[in-house]
């Protein structure tokens, strides 16, 4: 973090651990992301120079963040996931289509580029792909604006749909930490091994050439690691906030004037593409409980577009099968941020062909 004071980063990063430990009380979905990007950005705004997070701390963040996503993998799930291959498929397809068409849609009708548009619109875990668009050439500000503005709107309107269809005896709720595989088991191992699925999965990564490397990397080796029901990587409760304020400096540095006021006049599109992703993905969900046998509300939830964790604690809450829940939103989530790379990339291609010709 080149030429800057050391007491003024002190303060900012105390500034956004209160906020993130507020806003982790009041069950903000991605709490301690959200709240040190708020931080960041007013603290940018406020000083005269620009201030930037480097490159390793970056990295390092990314490989945290994508060894508590591959660690979100529970071999448990998989009977529920098996015996519907056909039906999570079809989800899949539908929700993945309906991402694209909306980006496509956001890309034409606004300033917004396509790459950014599409990885705004993909319900694949906004940290993750708040992540890919670092190395992906899209608007990292564009992208976290509309993946946290969706994330909110539907764990506020999930949790008015759970109380509507569980009825009164709907227990309290409350989103969790915001930290995906932050609630796994917490054995030694996983505490001593994780860094190791940190470094080496960034650094094979890298060497693999996959896209965002530093984050795909670790994801790839953690989920192995639970597949196989060897351990399941774990990180002490400080690590995930610290990654999370890193990322969510990153992104909130990088915003200016001018660059807020453009997201003000986005933001009612964004509303309006989340409430039609909402609608498409209930219509889904209703029809996968009914092929299944589930209840509305399991279906509801299982195909929700994003804050899977959230999702998870209204599931629990409202009475739904959380391990069809879980099982659908996370193969939801492994499969949008294993194409989602190459999605951009084959959008940014066909993007810069457009223009050259």
């Amino acid at each position: 973090m080149r030429g800057m004071n050391i007491k003024w980063w002190v303060s900012t990063g105390a500034a956004a651990a209160l906020s993130g430990a507020a806003a982790q009380a009041l069950g903000v979905p991605g709490a301690w992301l959200v709240a040190a990007l708020v931080v960041a950005v007013i603290a940018g705004l406020l000083r005269p120079d620009h201030p930037k997070v480097s490159l390793p701390f970056l990295s390092a963040a990314q490989a945290v963040i994508g060894t508590m996503l591959g660690s979100v993998f529970q071999p448990g799930v998989l009977p529920a996931i098996t015996g519907h291959l056909p039906e999570l498929a079809g989800i899949l397809v539908v929700t993945i289509g309906v991402s694209l068409l909306s980006g496509l849609v956001i890309g034409r009708a606004s300033p917004v580029s396509r790459e950014s548009a599409t990885l705004g619109t993909l319900p694949g875990g906004a940290s993750a792909m708040i992540s890919m668009s670092i190395d992906a050439g899209a608007d990292t500000r564009t992208v976290a604006l509309m993946q946290y503005l969706r994330v909110v709107i539907v764990v506020l309107s999930a949790s008015v749909v759970a109380r509507v269809l569980a009825g009164p005896a709907l227990s309290n709720i409350s989103s969790g930490p915001g930290a995906p595989g932050s609630s796994a088991p917490a054995l030694w191992p996983g505490y001593v091994l994780a860094p190791v699925v940190a470094i080496v999965g960034s650094w094979a990564g890298r060497k693999l050439r996959l896209p965002t490397g530093a984050f795909l990397g670790p994801i790839i080796l953690a989920l192995l690691c639970s597949a196989f029901n060897l351990f399941t990587p774990v990180w002490p409760a400080v690590v995930p906030q610290i990654a999370y304020v890193v990322m969510g400096f990153y992104v909130g540095f990088l915003f200016d004037k001018e660059s807020l006021l453009q997201a003000r006049k986005l933001i009612p599109l964004m509303i309006a593409n989340t409430v039609f992703l909402i609608a498409v993905c209930a219509a889904t969900g209703l029809l996968f409980a009914r092929i299944v046998g589930a209840s509305p509300l399991t279906g509801y939830l299982a195909t929700s577009p994003g804050g899977m964790d959230s999702i998870a604690v209204i599931a629990i809450g409202g009475g739904a099968d959380i391990s069809l829940v879980l099982s659908v939103q996370t193969l939801r989530l492994f499969a949008i941020v294993f194409t989602g790379p190459w999605i951009a990339r084959a959008v940014i291609t066909h993007a810069r062909h457009r223009a050259a010709k």
